[in-house]
């Protein structure tokens, strides 16, 4: 027993001496994952004392918000840094609801939420960072080339690559129905974009969506919702919510039913998923 135990022991030591070494060739790993909870914990702490917002927004239903929710995302690559098929699906459901919508979205890569809602759309815009801003941030030619994959050649979308926190959004002379902000996802980038957006609003039925408000679709993700807080003018606070089933926050003034929900949640809805796919006949990307 005393050798099954001292077994143990050495095996642990072994690879908690592993975990050290990784960690002596990238310290940085470390010291950012560290930072990141730090600072999370810090901007849970601040909303919570300055707004009370202990469990978050409060939660407007999908179901509510789009009473016949269905649509089809098309196209949609299931790889990283892409927004959740529901919630490019939210997106869609909403540019529904306007005759000849106006979208605003800021942070395009791929383009996948851009070609969707440009499908329902009649008029979108997309601010996103330049070729060269992103080389300036490290970004590798790979991941560069391809910016505005699916969206490029859209005959109704607008691309102005530029950075959307130093942007003159005057020179777009024009005002929008939907906004979806999806660019940099820090506090103080998501406060100024939001600045920026609310006086983007074409008329008080003008809606903006945030992504990555939750950290998942039941979760908070704090540094965003402090961005967005403090961002948004004082009086239209109490417009603001979470959207059930997705990593979405949503301007509004329209009233409509709301609570505040904790995890875990439970379910008040199915949803029907059918997948689909083909292969890309790369000559034409």
């Amino acid at each position: 027993m005393g050798a099954f135990f001292g077994d143990i022991f050495n095996i642990r030591i072994k690879k908690s001496l592993e975990i050290f070494k990784i960690l002596l060739k990238n310290p940085t790993y470390l010291l950012r994952g560290w930072y990141s909870d730090v600072l999370e914990q810090a901007k849970q702490e601040d909303v919570i004392k300055r707004y009370g917002l202990t469990n978050g927004l409060p939660t407007v239903d999908l179901i509510d918000l789009v009473p016949h929710f269905k649509e089809i995302v098309d196209p949609y690559s299931y790889l990283t840094e892409t927004s959740p098929p529901m919630d490019i699906a939210f997106l869609m459901s909403l540019a529904r609801q306007y005759k000849n919508c106006k979208y605003l979205e800021i942070g395009t890569w791929r383009g996948e939420s851009l070609a969707n809602v440009s499908k329902v759309a009649k008029e979108c815009v997309s601010i996103s960072l330049s070729d060269e801003e992103l080389r300036k941030w490290g970004h590798p030619e790979k991941y560069i080339k391809l910016q505005r994959f699916y969206s490029k050649g859209l005959k109704n979308v607008l691309h102005i690559n530029h950075n959307s926190l130093t942007f003159d959004y005057s020179k777009l002379n024009k005002k929008f129905d939907l906004i979806f902000v999806d660019g940099d996802h820090r506090y103080t980038s998501v406060k100024i974009d939001t600045q920026n957006v609310f006086r983007l609003l074409k008329d008080e039925n003008s809606v903006i969506v945030w992504h990555d408000c939750g950290a998942d679709t039941e979760g908070v993700k704090w540094s965003v919702l402090a961005g967005i807080l403090d961002g948004c003018p004082p009086e239209k606070r109490k417009n603001l919510y979470r959207v059930s089933n997705t990593m979405c926050a949503i301007y509004m003034t329209k009233k409509i039913k709301h609570e505040f929900l904790t995890f875990p949640q439970t379910p008040n809805k199915n949803f029907k998923i059918k997948i689909n796919s083909r292969k890309l006949n790369k000559k034409t990307k």
